[in-house]
């Protein structure tokens, strides 16, 4: 096969790309051959076409928007235990200084205000059990003819640096209402290697059809080789509201509280910087007093939907957290904590063995496939809180995962500082 003609074939199929995956890449250049936006980077670098590599490179886009949707926020509060967690949402204890992911049944009080800031990097390294490191994919150009595939291979590099500013301000004595900021860096880079397999068949092929037994194999190796995408953008994400309001404890060792938090689409997703969806997420928590203060929360994530998804509603979340925090000194606490998620009917991938005739026949090769199914996302978090002096509060924490299940991060860490009036 000439080069000219390996040329139209690439050049098709990145021309499907930019109609096949419009809704994901409404900035897609395919003239200039690049992408000008975070969601093209993949589906460009693998040369996607066809229904089957279209979904599946779609499927990582709307994989990340549902882990962007579900990224813990947290800060660190003050001498007398307020704290934000997961939700965003601040709790008090007089014991300690309270926990760092996970929060509290109490509300910070009447008329307070606290101001926090966090900074947490996410370096994802993995998807659903998958490197992204060697992500493997096989498009089949011609699926009537089985006479073109490219092969490719991905290096995948997804860092994620958010800056959140949080204030929370008491309503009344049992009621908060928080307004979280993030702001992030993305870095994203996708270099791919590519080969191009011709097969030919005893009986030739025409347009609609080969004929005979597969005979022999070309294989060319696609210039530029990697395509190598590095693409970066900064920005605000998603601007969240949370409404706490305690429902049952006063001065007693027990309390709970119920609240709602909204997710806004302010970011930009197509640049990952958001989800390009709206969020409710409802949810319950309740907590124990004590030098040694326990605490459990429910919650489900809804999501609406999103360019990422083509559109449609992201998946949603049960959401289920505990932890606590160990009082050491009036100025130190210890916490540990545990954050998981049972996610709905989402899409992900799996490796699969394809089948190119003549050059891989017996067990075939590697290549990621979509399909959609529910999953658990379970986390075991540890850090500990200072308080140099009253109403400063600094925290350290990290966060690995337990299973592999989603888009995952080996380790992340977190440093924030809160003050109180």
């Amino acid at each position: 096969m000439s080069r000219s003609i390996r040329l139209v074939l690439v050049m098709a199929g990145v021309l499907v790309i930019a109609s096949t995956a419009q809704a994901q890449c409404p900035g897609y250049n395919s003239s200039a051959g690049f992408a000008t936006n975070l969601a093209c980077e993949y589906a460009t670098s693998v040369r996607a076409t066809g229904s089957v590599s279209a979904t599946t490179t779609n499927s990582l886009s709307a994989t990340l928007a549902t882990q962007l949707s579900q990224l813990p926020i947290a800060a660190s509060a003050t001498g007398t235990g307020i704290t934000i967690g997961a939700s965003g949402l601040p709790t008090v204890s007089t014991e300690g200084l309270g926990t760092i992911l996970t929060q509290r049944g109490t509300t910070i009080g009447k008329h307070k205000l606290l101001f926090s800031f966090n900074f947490q990097r996410f370096g994802f390294n993995t998807v659903d059990g998958i490197s992204l490191k060697t992500l493997p994919l096989v498009v089949n150009y011609n699926p009537g003819l089985n006479n073109i595939y490219l092969q490719d291979q991905s290096d995948i590099s997804f860092r994620v640096d958010q800056y959140t500013a949080i204030a929370t301000f008491g309503l009344f004595r049992n009621v908060d209402v928080s307004f979280i900021l993030p702001f992030s860096n993305v870095q994203l880079s996708t270099p791919t290697s590519a080969t191009l397999h011709s097969i030919a068949y005893s009986g030739g092929c025409s347009s609609t059809a080969c004929s005979g037994s597969p005979t022999n194999v070309s294989s060319v190796l696609i210039t530029p080789n990697p395509l190598a995408l590095p693409g970066s953008a900064t920005g605000i994400g998603d601007v969240r509201v949370n409404v706490k309001a305690k429902v049952v404890g006063g001065e007693g060792k027990n309390a709970m509280a119920l609240g709602t938090e909204v997710r806004f689409p302010s970011g930009d997703a197509v640049n990952y910087l958001g989800t390009g969806a709206y969020g409710v997420k409802p949810y319950m928590v309740f907590s124990h007093r004590g030098r040694l203060t326990p605490n459990f929360s429910l919650a489900y994530q809804w999501n609406g939907s999103s360019v990422l998804n083509n559109f449609d509603n992201l998946p949603g979340s049960f959401l289920y957290s505990g932890g606590a925090d160990l009082r050491v000194s009036k100025k130190v606490t210890f916490t540990g904590e545990f954050l998981g998620q049972y996610v709905i009917n989402a899409p992900r991938l799996r490796l699969v063995n394809v089948i190119i005739p003549v050059l891989y026949t017996a067990t075939g090769v590697p290549s990621v496939q979509a399909y959609k199914g529910s999953y658990f996302m379970n986390n075991l978090g540890g850090g500990f809180k200072i308080s140099p002096i009253r109403h400063l509060t600094f925290s350290a924490s990290a966060l690995v995962p337990l299973d592999d299940a989603g888009l995952r991060s080996s380790l992340v860490p977190l440093f924030g500082a809160a003050y109180q009036f």
